[in-house]
């Protein structure tokens, strides 16, 4: 009897160590999940985290830029030159533009343009109404006195269009002609220096202007930048493209002078554009033939 008694207790308490071993496995488990778990808090955190520093990141690198406008890059522009810049149907339109667009973009801001008068441009810029100008803008040592100019985004010459029955052939004649050229503008230098006195140089204050009197006979040639002469010349009947002049001239966007922040933020970005062929995709849209090598 006693015997028998032994035996049932030895087995009770066997079966209380199996319950007792298997409750730490279970436990064991509960914590390794709970690690787990944990772990994958904490990466989540992290990943939150560092999102949330890209984010500020960011801000803090449009705040850097000197715009007076947080978040806003305000772009003047006389946008009456077109292919360059000009408004259609309400909305500004051009290789210019587009190029803006582009590069405010990536930069995280909001391009906005104000339309504004070429010579008085820089001008504007210098007392702080704009934070950029692009223009078809030519770079100059003149020019360069008073802005900081971005790196070349473009390479033109100059060109003349006259009526075409006129028997004007090109520049070997223009003794005696009025040539008009718009005011402010590096084909307006180029005529004056090298056209005068054979010939008469006629400002406009506009590129509209200045093909209004062409058309009008008030002057007997136009003197301006290649592609809106082109342009004027194929989108007219009674217009003709007789001369290019070979200028080597390059346009640049002008930022107020001092503003590295900006320069360097815009020359970058340029020089993104051109290396993953975003600059050969906006230059196809608005000009023939091959992109220029330099922006290849």
């Amino acid at each position: 009897m006693q015997l028998r008694r032994w035996w049932i207790l030895a087995a009770v308490a066997a079966l209380a160590l199996l319950v007792a071993a298997c409750a730490e496995d279970d436990a064991d488990d509960v914590d390794e999940v709970d690690d787990e778990v944990e772990e994958e808090v904490d990466e989540d955190v992290d990943v939150d985290d560092d999102e949330e520093v890209d984010e500020e990141v960011d801000e803090e690198a449009v705040d850097d830029l000197g715009l007076a406008e947080e978040g806003v890059l305000v772009a003047g522009s006389d946008l009456d030159f077109e292919p360059f810049e000009f408004i259609e149907d309400g909305e500004e339109k051009g290789f210019d533009v587009d190029l803006m667009n582009e590069i405010g973009e990536r930069l995280g801001v909001e391009v906005e343009f104000v339309n504004s008068g070429f010579d008085t441009l820089l001008t504007q810029l210098d007392g702080g109404e704009f934070d950029v100008v692009i223009s078809a803008l030519t770079i100059t040592e003149e020019r360069a006195e008073t802005v900081d100019f971005s790196d070349p985004y473009f390479a033109a010459n100059q060109a003349m269009v006259v009526q075409a029955d006129s028997g004007i052939t090109g520049v070997e004649d223009i003794e005696g002609l009025d040539i008009g050229v718009q005011a402010a503008t590096t084909g307006a230098d180029y005529a004056t220096e090298n056209f005068e006195p054979d010939a008469t140089v006629v400002e406009f204050p506009g590129t509209p202007e200045a093909f209004t009197a062409l058309e009008s006979d008030q002057v007997d040639a136009v003197f301006i930048d290649l592609p809106v002469a082109s342009e004027q010349a194929e989108g007219s009947d009674t217009l003709e493209l007789v001369a290019e002049v070979d200028t080597d001239e390059e346009y640049g966007i002008a930022v107020q002078m001092g503003n590295a922040a900006l320069l360097d933020a815009i020359n970058a970005t340029l020089a993104e554009i051109v290396e993953d062929s975003t600059y050969e995709t906006i230059y196809s849209e608005w000009f023939e033939g091959d992109v220029p090598e330099q922006f290849q």
